[in-house]
């Protein structure tokens, strides 16, 4: 399993300069939301909730969120 992070240190005027698109929007502030680290799954689940989205959908735009290092992720168990 692999738990994702974020710090929010000055990060809402940083995602308002880098202009992230819409979806990584929305999963940047669900993380900050979360005091613990979170995973895909948990993201994907409130997302769900709202809008069809697919699992490897929000998988993908976490992984290039953490490319552009805006989330930190720890792996844990054998994934």
């Amino acid at each position: 399993m692999t738990r994702w992070t974020s710090d929010r240190v000055d990060a809402e005027y940083d995602m308002q300069q880098r202009a992230f698109g819409d979806l990584e929007a929305v999963i940047m502030d669900l993380v900050w939301d979360y005091e613990d680290p979170v995973t895909v799954r948990q993201i994907f689940d409130e997302l769900s909730a709202d809008r069809q989205i697919a699992y490897t959908t929000v998988m993908s735009t976490m992984d290039n969120l953490h490319r552009k290092e805006w989330l930190s992720r720890e792996r844990s168990g054998k994934a």
